[in-house]
């Protein structure tokens, strides 16, 4: 039997990440030694009408040649879910879908992770892996390093103590000002952003959207940087500008997303009774996607 997804009264609804990301803890692989761990604040919204913000913690791990940025949360949350699901195959035991992976994990309720996993110089020297859930499948993509066009400017700031200097830059449609610090010379930050003469501190886009701020640098000790193996029957390898088309539709049309998947999907109207998805029943308030271009 098909499982039924709801979707409830249009002024309730918020977006369903389903499951979550298809990573088991159990089976990883070493790709190089964690020599440096920032971890960041990040603050997003996923509704530009209400502009309530939410949070994540996510780290950027450091190695001898490969880099790896990915959510602290939602690394946490797979390991939650992977006991969920052994514990499920015991006898007597109740199916893993009833668990409330945020709260096994302790997270507030404005705190959500995001589930995207970005692999620098891996698996070739000036490249990018990138591996992101949507709707309960994982695409993965490669693209070169991407380039910036970074612009230098006088303004100073102390993050964590280090004396940081701004710089802006114009990046797949967004306009962006961070903090970079050239007393560290890892040449890396946050998410995609790279190239500065020094380790970017903080970031933010100049609407408001999008912002990470470093909140603690680690010298970690024996630690690796790892990739996870995935769920094969819920990977698909694709590229950018499919993915970026996925995240447009989660919004403009979310039921035919999901439909496209093989779920079916039942939507509660303002009073109260279940109707039938269908594609095109419901576009959310716009949810900003970091690239546009």
């Amino acid at each position: 039997m098909k499982k039924y997804y709801l979707l409830y009264s249009l002024l309730f609804v918020l977006p369903l990440h389903l499951k979550g990301q298809h990573r088991n803890p159990e089976y990883k692989m070493s790709i190089d030694t964690n020599q440096y761990s920032i971890i960041y604040r990040h603050k997003y919204f996923t509704d530009t009408v209400e502009k309530i913000p939410y949070y994540d913690n996510q780290v950027l791990e450091v190695g001898k040649k490969i880099y790896k940025f990915y959510s602290i949360f939602a690394d946490r949350g797979d390991s939650v879910w992977n006991i969920a699901i052994n514990r499920a195959k015991r006898p007597g035991k109740n199916h893993r879908d009833g668990i409330d992976v945020n709260k096994e994990i302790g997270l507030n309720n404005n705190e959500r992770p995001v589930r995207e996993y970005i692999y620098y110089n891996y698996p070739a020297r000036n490249y990018i892996t990138v591996s992101i859930c949507i709707m309960n499948t994982d695409y993965v993509y490669e693209e070169t390093v991407p380039k910036f066009d970074w612009k230098l400017h006088t303004d100073t700031a102390t993050i964590l103590g280090y004396k940081c200097i701004k710089a802006t830059t114009i990046f797949r449609g967004r306009d962006y000002e961070v903090w970079f610090t050239p007393f560290i010379s890892i040449r890396q930050g946050p998410w995609k952003f790279n190239g500065l003469p020094g380790l970017i501190l903080k970031v933010s886009d100049t609407k408001g959207y999008f912002e990470w701020t470093a909140i603690e640098i680690e010298n970690p000790q024996n630690r690796y940087i790892y990739i996870h193996e995935l769920d094969k029957q819920k990977i698909i390898v694709t590229d950018r500008k499919n993915v970026m088309k996925l995240q447009r539709k989660q919004w403009d049309d979310h039921v035919g997303l999901i439909m496209s998947q093989g779920q079916k999907v039942m939507i509660r109207t303002k009073d109260g009774r279940f109707v039938p998805g269908y594609p095109g029943a419901y576009k959310f308030p716009y949810v900003p996607q970091f690239e546009l271009e």
